[in-house]
């Protein structure tokens, strides 16, 4: 009699169990806060955060459109797509499940301005890099004269191979080279008069020059 008590006991147990398991509602990686309006807003948050990145899993978002000319639309992988009405000021319950991807919401009525987007899972990046535009080369020429002595800067966007020259009409008075950015020669005027300090500068491939004119008492 005991041992048939004792079974009898177990298997009720057993079966209060199973109806408890069967009555629970189905857990959840969390909860989120979908509103949108009244005025141009909209936002997906979680515990007053704007929503960025989740882990993939089943999750409840609380939704409150506030606004009869908005509505809150959220769609993405594994065939989410869910939105409330445009014309109506409603909250709704939903129970999603987001995968590895990124997911879009929006407002119907408005997608160009009321928008959001947030990478749920391992989601593959491009990186795009952009490549600045290669320096053109330029150079400027600077001087100083101290008695007969013809001090010419030249300053480039980049290394140069410098030529620099001190001439009096077509004849060449100096001359000296360099391989810089920025380098200063002291050029020496063989007398009085006008010369014109010039600068040649080559680099890879390209050409600049720049010249300046200098009295020499």
């Amino acid at each position: 009699m005991k041992t048939k008590l004792g079974v009898l006991l177990v298997l009720s147990i057993a079966g209060l169990a199973a109806a408890v398991s069967v009555a629970r509602p189905a857990s959840t990686d969390g909860t989120l806060q979908a509103t949108v309006g009244p005025g141009y807003a909209i936002n997906l948050t979680q515990n007053g955060v704007k929503v960025t990145h989740l882990d993939p899993g089943t999750y409840t978002i609380q939704v409150d459109d506030k606004a009869d000319i908005h509505n809150f639309h959220l769609f993405g992988p594994g065939g989410v797509n869910e939105s409330t009405a445009v014309d109506a000021i409603t909250t709704a319950t939903w129970t999603v499940t987001f995968v590895d991807g990124t997911y879009n919401y929006n407002c119907d009525a408005h997608p160009g301005s009321m928008s959001g987007k947030f990478t749920v899972g391992a989601v593959q990046t491009t990186t795009t890099t952009t490549t600045p535009p290669p320096v053109a080369l330029k150079v400027k020429a600077k001087t100083k004269v101290t008695a007969r002595t013809v001090a010419v800067t030249a300053t480039a966007t980049k290394v140069a191979s410098l030529d620099f020259g001190l001439w009096k009409g077509t004849k060449r008075v100096a001359h000296a080279t360099a391989k810089a950015k920025v380098k200063t020669v002291k050029l020496k005027a063989p007398s009085a008069g006008r010369y014109v300090a010039k600068i040649t500068a080559k680099a890879g491939g390209k050409t600049a020059k720049a010249s300046a004119t200098v009295t020499v008492k």
